[in-house]
Parts: C-alpha cells; sequence; structure tokens
C-alpha cells in the first residue's frame, strides 16, 4: 500500500490557476502562466515538488481541499510527464502531457443518461420492487428530476429498452429457440432469472448466454414508456435499445455481444462529450453495463447512485468493485453541480483521458 497525498507540499495560497485558464479560453500563454505559478524557484522547470502542487491545486474539491493521491500515483505521473527522463518537466513535457486533461477537468462538457426509468421496470411486469433488492424504482424520479433542473448538461439523453415481442431475453419465449446442450437448465425447468444457454444462430455466433426476464418493455406499449412524472427536455438524445429479436442489450452503447453498437457513442462524439454521468434503473444490469461501455469509450464517468436502484444488493455491490477498478466513481446527487461546473475535480476519472492523451502524441510509456 502506498502512503497517501497528505505528504504532498501544499499550495501557499487559495489562487486557483485554472480559473484563468477557463476564463481565457485555455490559450498556450495561459498554459505557460500555470506552469510558471507552479515553478516555485522560478527556474524554468518543474521539480518533483513543483508537481505535487500542480497535482494538489488540479484535483482538488470546489473548496480549493486537494484529494488524496498515493505516492506512487504521484511517481508514476511525474515518470509520464518526464518525457526525456531528466528527472524534472519543462513547459514542453507539460503543455503536451497535461493539455487536454487540465482542459477536461477545469472544462468538462458533460451529458446525463438517463437509463431506462420506464414503466415495467416501476410498477409493471419487471417492477424492482418484486426483485430481490426490494427496491422501489420510482424513488429514482424525482432525484433525476432535481439533477436536471439543478444541473446545467450539455447533453441529456434518455434510453429505452425497446423489445419486439419475440425477444430472445422473455421468458416466455425460452422454447422459441433451441437451447444448447452447454446449458445447465433445460427451457422446461427454467425459471425466471435463470441463466440459459441458447444455441445462436448462424450469422451472430455459436451460443447466447441469457438471464431469462419476464416480458417487459415491449415496443410501443405503456410499459415501454418512461415514468409519467419523469422530465422531459428538448432537443434530448433518444436511444432504443434491445431492438434485435436475437440479442440483448443491457447497455446504452452495445448489445451484450458487441455484435452492434447503439447511435449513443457517435452522438455524444459529435458533441464533444468528456463525461458521462450515468442515472436509472437497474443499478446492477443496464446501469453497470452502460457506464462500463462509457468507461471503454473514453469517456470520464460517473455514476450517481442515490439516482440509481438495483436487482439485487449482492450484484450492486459485486458491479460496484468491478467498476471502481476501470474508473468510473460512484457519487451523490449532491456533489454533482460542481463536478460538471469543473470545480470539484476527482483524480480518479482522469487517469483514462490522461494515458489517452499520451497514446494520440505517441508518448505513452507504461513503467
Amino acid at each position: 500500500m502506498g502512503t497517501k497525498g497528505s505528504s504532498m507540499p501544499s499550495t501557499p495560497d487559495i489562487y486557483d490557476p485554472f480559473d484563468s485558464l477557463r476564463r481565457k479560453n485555455f490559450s498556450d500563454d495561459e498554459y505557460e502562466n500555470c506552469f510558471r505559478y507552479f515553478d516555485f524557484q522560478k527556474q524554468g522547470f518543474w521539480t518533483r515538488e513543483d508537481f505535487c502542487r500542480f497535482l494538489n491545486a488540479l484535483f482538488s474539491n470546489e473548496k480549493r481541499k486537494p484529494y488524496p493521491i498515493l505516492s506512487e500515483q504521484i511517481d508514476q505521473y511525474f515518470h509520464e510527464t518526464d518525457f526525456n527522463q531528466d528527472k524534472i518537466i519543462d513547459f514542453n513535457e507539460f503543455l503536451q502531457a497535461w493539455k487536454k486533461p487540465i482542459k477536461c477537468a477545469v472544462r468538462p462538457v458533460s451529458a446525463l443518461v438517463i437509463v431506462d426509468v420506464q414503466n415495467d421496470f416501476i410498477s409493471g411486469s419487471l417492477a424492482l420492487h418484486s426483485c430481490p433488492a426490494n427496491h422501489e424504482g420510482e424513488e429514482v424520479v424525482p432525484i433525476i428530476n432535481q439533477v436536471i433542473r439543478n444541473v446545467n448538461f450539455d447533453v441529456i439523453a434518455y434510453t429505452y429498452d425497446w423489445h419486439p415481442s419475440n425477444h430472445i431475453s422473455f421468458y416466455e419465449n425460452r422454447h422459441l429457440r433451441k437451447i444448447s446442450s452447454k446449458s445447465r437448465v433445460s427451457a422446461a425447468a427454467a425459471r425466471v432469472h435463470d441463466k440459459v444457454i441458447f444455441a445462436g444462430s448462424s450469422n451472430l455466433t455459436d451460443t447466447i448466454e441469457q438471464i431469462l426476464w419476464p416480458a417487459h418493455c415491449v415496443q410501443n406499449t405503456p410499459g415501454a414508456d418512461l415514468h409519467r412524472d419523469l422530465i422531459r427536455i428538448q432537443n434530448a438524445v433518444h436511444v432504443y435499445k434491445g431492438t434485435n429479436p436475437e440479442l440483448d442489450s443491457y447497455s446504452a452503447f452495445w448489445d451484450n455481444m458487441k455484435l452492434s453498437k447503439t447511435s449513443l457513442d457517435d452522438q455524444l462524439k459529435e458533441r464533444f462529450v468528456t463525461d458521462v454521468y450515468v442515472v436509472g434503473l437497474a443499478t446492477d444490469v443496464c446501469v453497470a453495463s452502460t457506464a462500463t461501455h462509457a468507461v471503454e469509450n473514453n469517456y470520464r464517468t460517473v455514476l450517481i447512485e442515490d439516482a440509481c436502484r438495483g436487482v439485487s444488493e449482492h450484484a450492486i455491490e459485486v458491479k460496484r468493485i468491478e467498476l471502481n477498478q476501470i474508473g468510473c466513481i460512484f457519487v451523490h446527487s449532491d456533489v454533482v453541480p460542481a463536478m460538471v461546473t469543473g470545480e470539484d475535480r476527482r483524480p480518479e476519472i482522469a487517469r483514462a483521458i490522461f494515458v489517452e492523451n499520451l497514446k494520440t502524441i505517441g508518448r505513452h510509456r507504461p513503467r
């Protein structure tokens, strides 16, 4: 275990040099001023101590309190920024390595992805209160509405499970397809929530693992509608998933086999989105899958925990661990406004953008 970043030198005043970068549209001159600000000895380069002060200021909350960073993480960032390995960081190294990550942190472009807040998951055939966790899906609606009202997102997307009536995930349809010999559960013995293995069709895959759910969110039925009290905004993105009868699609980005993608990633990239905030139903299924693929698509990804409800408490905890390991963080809705404005800057979601930038400029050098 590493030591906490409390050993990092503190910045002696509360001036935030990143405010000036934001106000002056991230010009190279302002990046140079930022660099000079942390060059405490005015030597024209950064020592590790200077670099620590920079990280302290960059990764801090809206009250300018730094977030702790492990000492080995500081060493790794320093090593990766020091392109020529001379134990100091000059301005060109800083600018190449940190220009994009700083802009993403200080002026993020944020999307709220509202996952499957549909009637069938709230009061219908697959209502969460009938699942093992006994969650009330309706509880997310006022929280999501408050987030929409209080936070100035650049993009809001609504996703829908949008299944044809003969969909592979429906328990009622289990006899419509051949069960693979690899399946531990037969069609006759299968129950709701069981996992079966279907023999795949020749144009898709050899086998398809599928959890069986009650028929839900059938296209153009009331159960597929968004909850009546959920705020709808104009010019939102709408994503319909699970439309192929032979494939399920938990994620708002991909089907479960990753054979086809939705329009969501393209629409977010067209709008230059850097950060994705995920809310909705269900935490351990479609919400977690959407968050996973958001990380894989190089978005800084945040799950707003109090705006989600799930199927199984155990599965929710498993997904939390998995998502944290890949760089997605869980937060309460109260902190989201400061994160979206770039005043609250979390180190956990910065790593992927930093590494992606190094790869783009040909400077990625794993230790």
